[in-house]
């Protein structure tokens, strides 16, 4: 039991990156799709690819709240599950691995507001990857700083 506790940080990482992750994408994408399929659009699918996914809506929107609604779905979907995870961990025992998920959980519902934001035309897709790429090494080197703080005053 002591071995696992020494090795459990590195148990999370590997758990993370290998698992949690490239799940997150895909929990992302069938977000979109699922939201989409219960406002009544049956033609949307989703691809994956090396760089991640992409969820296509292959016919016009009924509405501008339905583009909202489908932009924001898939950022709102991960940040649901991630939280869940969040809230299941032991506070004392795992500080770095719920500062990791609350990071992610806070970069994805950004995302999703920028999504949803392009879902009724308000952001370009140029605005969309800039966001995507300063949100989340924002959000999650400033919960790193905050971690360390934590762990060297012991709070």
């Amino acid at each position: 039991m002591l071995l696992y506790q020494k090795f459990k940080p590195l148990f999370f990482y590997v758990f993370l990156n290998l698992v949690l992750l490239p799940a997150s994408i895909s929990i992302h994408e069938w977000g979109h799709w699922f939201i989409a399929y219960l406002l009544g659009y049956k033609r949307g699918y989703v691809v994956f690819s090396l760089a991640g996914g992409m969820f296509i809506l292959n016919e016009p929107l009924h509405s501008l709240l339905d583009g909202l609604l489908i932009g924001v779905s898939g950022g709102v979907t991960v940040t649901l599950v991630f939280a869940i995870l969040y809230f299941s961990m032991d506070w004392e025992t795992d500080l770095v691995e719920k500062n990791v998920l609350k990071s992610y959980c806070i970069s994805q519902f950004t995302y999703a507001l920028s999504e949803g934001l392009y879902g009724i035309g308000m952001v370009n897709l140029d605005a969309l990857i800039i966001v995507s790429n300063f949100v989340y090494p924002l959000c999650f080197y400033a919960y790193l700083i905050f971690t360390f703080i934590q762990i060297y005053y012991g709070e």
